[in-house]
């Protein structure tokens, strides 16, 4: 097994590891977030928490369809940090203040 074949698998590792769990983290945060400022539209809380789940599998899917297309693997990893850092940040923040 040379070189490069090794080099391969380690990326093709990194890249499912990434998208499938740093996807879930992803789209976990965005739910997060929809969930805390949806009920300032007017939806009953509850409500809001449905429609932020059910909209989760539909973000999940959308990232999980990115990350294999991304020809970059540093890129993704960083979009991906941004994203669920940034939706848990603000959950956190919006509810603290509700």
């Amino acid at each position: 097994m040379g070189k490069a074949s090794t080099r391969a698998r380690i990326n093709v590792i990194a890249r499912v590891v990434l998208v499938v769990l740093g996807g879930y983290a992803t789209a976990a945060g965005i739910v997060a977030v929809l969930s805390a400022t949806l009920p300032f539209t007017g939806l009953p809380r509850i409500d809001s928490v449905v429609l932020a789940s059910m909209l989760g599998f539909v973000i999940y899917l959308v990232l999980l369809l990115w990350g294999f297309a991304e020809r970059r693997l540093v890129r993704l990893a960083a979009v991906q940090a941004f994203l669920a850092a940034g939706g848990f940040g603000l959950a956190s923040l919006i509810g603290a203040g509700g």
